[in-house]
């Protein structure tokens, strides 16, 4: 089950551009089990999981960042294609 209070307890965020010009906020799943240490890494894995498998051809911009008030870029993607 997911946890309700994702936005507060997840380590990263990631904003999907789609192509009809909508937007959304992703937060990442960084625990493997109820008890488990979070870890970054994971969950960064699990966003880019999900933009390349299950949105794939829908987006134009993606763009994950610490989910801090002013958390640094970690990565991007142009169509597809990761950028840093």
């Amino acid at each position: 089950m997911i946890s309700p209070n994702l936005p507060s307890i997840s380590l990263c965020k990631c904003i999907v551009y789609f192509h009809d010009g909508n937007s959304r906020t992703f937060y990442s799943l960084d625990k493997t089990h109820k008890r488990a240490k979070p870890n970054q890494a994971l969950g960064i894995r699990r966003l880019e999981k999900m933009l390349n498998v299950r949105f794939k051809g829908l987006w134009e911009t993606a763009i994950i960042y610490e989910n801090q008030p002013n958390g640094k870029e970690i990565a991007k993607y142009n169509n597809g294609i990761r950028l840093f």
